[in-house]
C-alpha cells in the first residue's frame, strides 16, 4: 500500500506542476476546458490500454496452467509404461539361455555356406589360375582381376577359418597356402603388368586412355582391400598374406622412375662429341618437360581420381629428376660458357615464359623447392667468376706483352684516322671483351651482371697498375741509353692516349651496365680507384714525355742569367725551336691529352726559367743594368708565350705564367728602392705560395739594394701581407727549391 500512496502523491505533484506550467500567461484560463477535454481523452486511453494488457495476460496465464496440466498427465503414463517395460525385461535372461543352441547352429550354418562357397573356387584354383592369365595376356585387366579377387577372398576366407580355431593348426596353414600359392603368382604378374601401362602413361593416355583408367580402376580396389585387410587385422589380428599391397604408392614410384628416364634420355651427345652439348641437353629436356605436362594437364586429369592430385604429382617429379640430373652435372664439372646456359637455363628458362610459366603451363615454381640448393648456385657463380677471371688475368698479361713488344720495335705505332692520334688497339679489346662479358651475365641475373662489372673492374685496375710498371720500366731503359728505342716519343705518346680512352671507355661501361639508382660506396670506391689509375698513369706518362724533351733543354736553361745571356738571345731561341720540335709529334696526342701537356710545358718552362732567374748566377750591379735585364726578361716572356700561344689550341689560357714573369720583371725594373715593398705586395697578391727565400733572392739581384734592405723589406711585406686567398692558377714556386740558403748569408 505504501508503494501505491507513493505513486499517488508522485502522480499528484506532477498533475500539479504540470497545470501550472499550463497556466503561467493570463490568456491561457480560457482554455481551462479544452485542457480538461485533452486529459479526459488522454485518460481514457490509456485506461483501455491498461485494461487491454491485464486481459492479455490473464489469457497467457489460463493457457499456461492447461499446458502444464497436460504434462503432469503425460508424465504419469509414461511412469506406468516403464513400470511395465521392468517387468518384461525380467523375462529376457532365461531366454538368452534357451537360445544358446541356436545361435552355435547359426555360426556352424554360416561356416557351412562360407565353405560351400569357398569349395567351388578350391576345386577351380588351377582353371582359375590358368584363366587369369589368359585375360593377363590379352589386356582384359578388370575381368582378370576379378578372377583373382575370387581367388584371393577364397584362401583368406579359408585363412581366417583357421585362424580363429582355439587349436590352430601350422600345418593346415602351410597346406592352404602352398595349394594357393599360384594366386600370388598371378598377382605379382597383374602387378607387373599394371606398372608396365604406367610406365608408358604419357604415351598410352594420347591413343588408349582407357587402358590408364583401367589401371587406375584396378589399382583402387586393392588400396580398399588394403584399407580393409587393416582393420581386420586391428580388430582380429588376421592379416591376408600379401597384404597391404601398397600399387597406390608403387604406382607413383613407377611414374617418377618412367620420368627419371625420360629425361635422362633427352642427353644425346657428351662434352667430346658436341662442344654444344649442354645447349642441346637443356633445350631437348626444355621440349620434354612442356610437352610432358601439356599432356597431364590435359589428358591425364580426366584419367587419374582427383585425390591423385595427379598435374601436382608430375610437377613435382619432373623438378625433383631435373634437379638431380643437373646436380650430377654441377659435380661432373662444367667449362667456359657452360656456366652461363646452366645458370641462365636455372635462373630465367625454366620458371620463365619458355618452360613453367608459359600460357599452357601457368606453373608457380615459387611453390616448388629450388633446382638446385642455395649453395651449389652460389658455388657455381664463384666458379664462373673465378673463371672469368682467370680468363682476364691471362688476356690482359698477354695483352701487356704485346704492348711492351711494340714499345721495343723498329716501327712507329699505328695512326688513329679521325684523331691523327698515336694508338693500339689493346683498350678497345679489353672492354668490348668486358662489354661481352657483362652481356653474356645479364642473361643470367642482374645480381651476377653486378658482381662481374666488380671484378672487371678490379682486373682493369690490376692491368692498369701493371701497365703503369711496365710504362715505368720502359722510360728507365730510355734514359737510361737513349740510342736504344728509336720511337720512344711516339710509343709514350701511345701510352697518355691509351690511358685517357681507357678512363673513357670504362666510364662508358658504367653508363651502360651499372644498375640505374643502385647507391653502392665500396662498389663506387672501386670504381673511382680505377680511373684514378688510369688518369695518374696518362699524368705520369705525359710527364715522361716532356722529361724527355727537357733533358735536351737543360744545357739551354742553364745558360739563362749568366753574363753572356744579356748579350745573347740564343738560350730562348733554341728552347722555342727545341719545344717546337717535339711539339709536332705531340700534335698525336688526343685534343684533351694535348691541351694537358701544353699546360704541363708551360709551367715546366717557366718554372725553369724562374729557378734560373733566383739561382743567384749574376748581380745587377745598378739600375741601368737591372733595367736592361727587366726588358730582356719581359720579351723572352712574350716569345715564349707568343710560341705557346701558337701552338695551343683554342681556349687554353696561356698568358698567366707570362703575367707572374713580367711582375717579377718589374721588381727588377723598379728604380726606387724604397718602392720595392709595393711590387714584392703584387707578387704576393699574385703568387701566394713564393717563399720568403724565394723573394730574397729576388730582391738579391739587385746589387744596388744593401742587404739590410732586402733583409728589411722581405720581413716587412711577409708581415703586412693580406691573408692569402684560395689560389685561381697552379702554383709555380711551391717546386722550386734551392740547395743553399740565400737567406742565411743575408741573416749574418
Amino acid at each position: 500500500m505504501s508503494t501505491l500512496d507513493e505513486i499517488e502523491e508522485e502522480a499528484k505533484a506532477t498533475a500539479e506542476k504540470m497545470v501550472m506550467n499550463m497556466m503561467q500567461r493570463p490568456g491561457q484560463l480560457e482554455k481551462v476546458e479544452q485542457y480538461k477535454k485533452r486529459i479526459t481523452h488522454k485518460k481514457a486511453s490509456i485506461e483501455a490500454q491498461l485494461k487491454s494488457a491485464v486481459q492479455g495476460k490473464l489469457d497467457g496465464v489460463s493457457v499456461g496452467l492447461k499446458q502444464l496440466q497436460e504434462c503432469l498427465d503425460d508424465v504419469q503414463q509414461i511412469s506406468l509404461i516403464m513400470d511395465e517395460l521392468e517387468e518384461h525385461f525380467k523375462s529376457v535372461p532365461p531366454l538368452v539361455a534357451s537360445l544358446q543352441a541356436v545361435r552355435e547352429e547359426d555360426s556352424r550354418h554360416s561356416q557351412y555356406v562360407t565353405a560351400m562357397d569357398s569349395l567351388k573356387h578350391i576345386f577351380t584354383v588351377p582353371e582359375s589360375v590358368a584363366k587369369t592369365k589368359q585375360w593377363i595376356g590379352e589386356g582384359k585387366l578388370l575381368h582378370a582381376h576379378q578372377c583373382l579377387t575370387d581367388l584371393e577372398n577364397s584362401r583368406d576366407d579359408l585363412l581366417y577359418e583357421l585362424h580363429r580355431l582355439p587349436n590352430q593348426s601350422s600345418h593346415d596353414k602351410i597346406m592352404l597356402k602352398a595349394y594357393f600359392e599360384d594366386v600370388e603368382m598371378v598377382s605379382n604378374l597383374l602387378e607387373k603388368q599394371i606398372k608396365l601401362i604406367l610406365a608408358r602413361t604419357l604415351n598410352t593416355v594420347r591413343k588408349e586412355p582407357t587402358v590408364i583408367v583401367t589401371a587406375l580402376r584396378i589399382i583402387e580396389r586393392e588400396e580398399k582391400k588394403d584399407q580393409m585387410a587393416l582393420q581386420q587385422q586391428n580388430q582380429s589380428g588376421f592379416m591376408p598374406p600379401g597384404r597391404p599391397k601398397n600399387w597406390r604408392s608403387k604406382a607413383f614410384e613407377v611414374l617418377e622412375c618412367a620420368v627419371a628416364q625420360r629425361i635422362e634420355g633427352t642427353r644425346v651427345d657428351e662434352r667430346e662429341d658436341n662442344k654444344l652439348w649442354l645447349i642441346r641437353y637443356l633445350e631437348l629436356t626444355r621440349q620434354l618437360i612442356l610437352e610432358d605436362l601439356r599432356v597431364v594437364k590435359t589428358l591425364c586429369v580426366p584419367c587419374f581420381p582427383p585425390h591423385y592430385d595427379i598435374v601436382n604429382k608430375y610437377v613435382n617429379m619432373y623438378h625433383t629428376c631435373l634437379s638431380s640430373s643437373l646436380q650430377d652435372l654441377v659435380q661432373n664439372g662444367l667449362e667456359g660458357n657452360e656456366y652461363v646456359t646452366l645458370l641462365s637455363w636455372i635462373l630465367n628458362t625454366y620458371p620463365g615464359h619458355e618452360l613453367m610459366s608459359s600460357e599452357e603451363l601457368n606453373i608457380d615454381v615459387t611453390t616448388l623447392p629450388p633446382l638446385l640448393s642455395e649453395e651449389s648456385m652460389l658455388r657455381l657463380e664463384k666458379e664462373y667468376l673465378q673463371k672469368m677471371e682467370s680468363n682476364y688475368m691471362e688476356w690482359m698479361e698477354k695483352t701487356l706483352e704485346s704492348e711492351r713488344a711494340e714499345w721495343g720495335g723498329e716501327r712507329a705505332p699505328d695512326v688513329e684516322p679521325h684523331t691523327n692520334a698515336f694508338h693500339t688497339h689493346a683498350p678497345v679489346i679489353i672492354f668490348q671483351m668486358i662489354d661481352q662479358n657483362l652481356q653474356v651475365t645479364e642473361t643470367i641475373s642482374k645480381d651476377i651482371t653486378f658482381k662481374a662489372l666488380l671484378l672487371s673492374i678490379d682486373q682493369v685496375t690490376r692491368y692498369g697498375n701493371m701497365y703503369r710498371e711496365g710504362v715505368i720500366q720502359f722510360k728507365n731503359s730510355h734514359f737510361a741509353d737513349r740510342s736504344r728505342v728509336a720511337y720512344f716519343t711516339h710509343h709514350m705518346i701511345t701510352i697518355v692516349n691509351n690511358s685517357e680512352q681507357m678512363a673513357r671507355l670504362a666510364q662508358q661501361t658504367q653508363a651502360r651496365h651499372w644498375p640505374p639508382g643502385r647507391h653502392d660506396p665500396p662498389a663506387e670506391a672501386k670504381f673511382d680507384a680505377m680511373l684514378a689509375t688510369f688518369q695518374k698513369l696518362r699524368d705520369e706518362a705525359a710527364q715522361f714525355l716532356l722529361e724527355e724533351a727537357f733533358l735536351d733543354l737543360e744545357v739551354h736553361f742553364d745558360d739563362l742569367f749568366t753574363p753572356k745571356w744579356l748579350s745573347s738571345s740564343i738560350p730562348v731561341d733554341t728552347i722555342c725551336v727545341t719545344l717546337e720540335d717535339y711539339f709536332q709529334d705531340y700534335n698525336h696526342l688526343r685534343e684533351k691529352n694535348f691541351e694537358y701537356v701544353i699546360n704541363e710545358a708551360q709551367n715546366l718552362v717557366y718554372k725553369k726559367y724562374i729557378t734560373a732567374m733566383l739561382s743567384k748566377k749574376m748581380t745587377f750591379k745598378n739600375v741601368e743594368e737591372a733595367q736592361q735585364a727587366a726588358n730582356k726578361i719581359v720579351k723572352e716572356a712574350n716569345q715564349i708565350r707568343a710560341f705557346f700561344r701558337r701552338i695551343a689550341p683554342e681556349g687554353v689560357n696561356v698568358d698567366w705564367p707570362f703575367e707572374v714573369i713580367k711582375m717579377l720583371a718589374e721588381v727588377l725594373r723598379c728604380q726606387d728602392i724604397e718602392m720595392l715593398s709595393l711590387d714584392l705586395h703584387g707578387v704576393l697578391d699574385k703568387c701566394p705560395d713564393v717563399s720568403e727565400e724565394q723573394l730574397t733572392r729576388l730582391l738579391a739581384l739587385r746589387g744596388d739594394v744593401p742587404r739590410a734592405h732586402v733583409r728589411d723589406t722581405v720581413a716587412h711585406v711577409l708581415a703586412t701581407r693580406q691573408p692569402p686567398r684560395a689560389p685561381s692558377h697552379p702554383s709555380l714556386f711551391k717546386q722550386i727549391t734551392f740547395s743553399d740558403r740565400l737567406l742565411s748569408h743575408f741573416a749574418l
